[in-house]
């Protein structure tokens, strides 16, 4: 294994961290939050001057990556990333040690969702966005991962062949730019989009700009303590049960949608999702006596491996929405996906076996 081989590309993963310390250094200068304002000017020199090191590097050697290569290279994209991430909570004023720092960040960058403060509300606004929008440049990592994988030629994933996926059998290195590119005018068309909506429904800018980092990446990390301070009535409830459905379904589907494209029935996995998340949300309405919207954002946030939710769940059901997150999204989603269609060939191979 050539570690130069991969230095291009981590150098180009670093680009996105960059974005992320110069925009929490506009919103603290926007809004006078200057207090810790050295830690993201310090993320943006290292990501930066990283970047740069690691793509002249392994520029040369940047078409020769293999697919061993391609593997390892995630894992260092964890590693370094997370590194960065975790230098505001590190150099925060609220002594974050160091174990909680790097847990933080690396939760984040995972969209895992747990945490390590117990009160968000005692956090500076430009922390809190620090924490959204790591899950949201782990949301666009773990896309491209998925297609680098599926779309390798010496990985021969049949089960992808029943989900719809656009770069089939690409070159990674030779068409990173290109792929790269689609993915993320998707997933920032898409978060733009979830932003656009939770501003018309009447939530307040910074909640909506945080809200729908977390909903797109499947994160966990919330702006506030609870969802209940940002979503106060059915309409908002509705929107955010719509906006669920995104980070479920294959993010192609959309971009085929805007495109107007006729291969819409490819997308044969997320009808089958639709029909599983309208079962189980009947299933759970008729035998728990809760409001509808509550346990559609409840199967939503479960399908979708998110864990925000809304009112009282009763402890007889903790198992189920358990069942609900192992069963996950779409293979190409920010859900953790391949979980569902796992599923779905176990039932189709024990129903159709004599077929």
């Amino acid at each position: 294994m050539n570690f130069k081989h991969s230095f291009y590309f981590l150098g180009l993963s670093c680009l996105p961290i960059a974005l992320m310390s110069l925009l929490n250094i506009f919103y603290s200068f926007y809004f006078d939050y200057l207090e810790n304002i050295n830690s993201y000017l310090i993320v943006l020199v290292l990501s930066t001057s990283t970047s740069f090191a690691l793509t002249k590097i392994g520029r040369s050697d940047k078409d020769n990556i293999n697919i061993y290569d391609q593997l390892f290279l995630i894992f260092l994209i964890y590693f370094l990333i997370s590194f960065l991430i975790f230098i505001p909570y590190s150099l925060s004023n609220y002594n974050i040690s160091f174990i909680d720092s790097y847990f933080e960040s690396v939760s984040g960058l995972t969209s895992t969702g747990f945490t390590v403060f117990d009160n968000i509300k005692e956090l500076d606004y430009p922390l809190i966005l620090w924490r959204s929008s790591s899950q949201w440049v782990g949301g666009f990592y773990f896309l491209i991962f998925l297609v680098l994988i599926f779309s390798n030629k010496k990985i021969n994933f049949k089960m992808v062949d029943l989900s719809y996926i656009l770069e089939k059998k690409v070159n990674f290195s030779t068409n990173l730019i290109k792929v790269t590119s689609r993915i993320f005018f998707i997933y920032f068309s898409l978060s733009a989009f979830i932003f656009l909506v939770f501003l018309f429904s009447g939530i307040r800018l910074f909640d909506s700009m945080n809200l729908s980092m977390t909903i797109i990446s499947s994160g966990g990390f919330l702006p506030t303590n609870s969802l209940e301070d940002i979503i106060k009535n059915n309409f908002q409830s509705l929107i955010l049960c719509l906006t669920f459905l995104i980070p479920i379904l294959n993010f192609y589907l959309f971009y085929n949608i805007v495109l107007a494209r006729h291969n819409l029935k490819e997308h044969k996995e997320d009808i089958y999702i639709v029909i599983l998340i309208i079962v189980f949300s009947l299933l759970f309405y008729f035998f728990n006596d809760v409001k509808i919207l509550e346990v559609f954002i409840n199967i939503l946030s479960s399908l979708a491996t998110s864990g925000i939710s809304m009112g009282q769940v009763s402890d007889n059901f903790g198992l189920y929405f358990i069942i609900l997150t192992l069963i996950g999204g779409s293979v190409l989603s920010t859900s953790s996906g391949m979980k569902f269609l796992r599923i779905y060939i176990l039932i189709k191979a024990f129903f159709f076996r004599d077929i």
